[in-house]
C-alpha cells in the first residue's frame, strides 16, 4: 500500500513543519553557545524543504524533490568546506538521509515518467513509506543529534584505516 493523494499533502506539511521545529529548537538552545553549527545545518534543511514544497523545476514531483536534494546535498558540502568544521554525526545522518531520499526518488521518477508503468508494485511502497521515515530520522538526528544507529561507532572502526574521525558534536576533542 502506498501513502495516496490525498493524505501525502499533510505528510508533507508535517514534513516541513518538523524541518522548522527542529531549526527553532536549536536556535533557542544553542542560543548562547558559541558553535552554530547545528543551528546552521538546520536552517539548510528547513530552508529546502520549505522552498521544494513552493518552487518547481520540473513536471515531475519526484525529479523535482530528486533535484532539491541534490541541491541542498551540494549547499551543505559548500557550507561544510566553508566553516572548516570537523564532521559531526547530525551532519552525517543529514548527507546519508538526503542521498537515500534523492536515489528513492530518482528511481521512482524512472519507473513513472520514463518506463510508464501505473501499476502499483514494490519500489512505491518502499517509496512511500521510505522517504517519509528517512525524513523523520533527518528530524530526529537535528534535534537531538544522538547517534541512534551507532554510525559514528562503526564509522570510527571503520576509519582506524582511513581518516573518518567523526565527531559527536561539531567541537568535540
Amino acid at each position: 500500500m502506498y501513502i495516496n493523494d490525498v493524505i501525502g499533502p499533510y505528510i508533507g506539511v508535517f514534513i516541513e513543519w518538523g524541518f522548522l521545529m527542529a531549526f527553532l529548537f536549536k536556535l533557542v538552545s544553542r542560543l548562547n553557545n558559541p558553535d552554530k553549527s547545528a543551528v546552521q545545518l538546520s536552517f539548510i534543511m528547513a530552508f529546502s524543504y520549505l522552498l521544494s514544497g513552493t518552487f518547481s523545476f520540473s513536471y515531475s514531483t519526484y525529479l523535482n524533490w530528486f533535484i532539491y536534494d541534490l541541491i541542498t546535498i551540494g549547499v551543505i558540502a559548500l557550507w561544510f568546506l566553508y566553516v572548516k568544521k570537523r564532521r559531526f554525526i547530525t551532519l552525517v545522518y543529514i548527507l546519508i538521509g538526503l542521498s537515500l531520499n534523492a536515489l528513492l526518488m530518482i528511481t521512482t521518477h524512472y519507473d513513472i515518467y520514463v518506463r510508464h508503468n501505473n501499476e502499483h508494485w514494490f519500489l512505491w511502497t518502499v517509496y512511500s513509506y521510505g522517504v517519509n521515515i528517512i525524513d523523520l530520522l533527518m528530524i530526529t538526528a537535528l534535534a537531538t543529534e544522538k547517534d541512534f544507529f551507532l554510525l559514528r561507532k562503526v564509522l570510527n572502526r571503520f576509519g582506524s584505516r582511513h581518516s573518518y574521525n567523526i565527531q559527536k558534536y561539531p567541537l568535540d576533542n
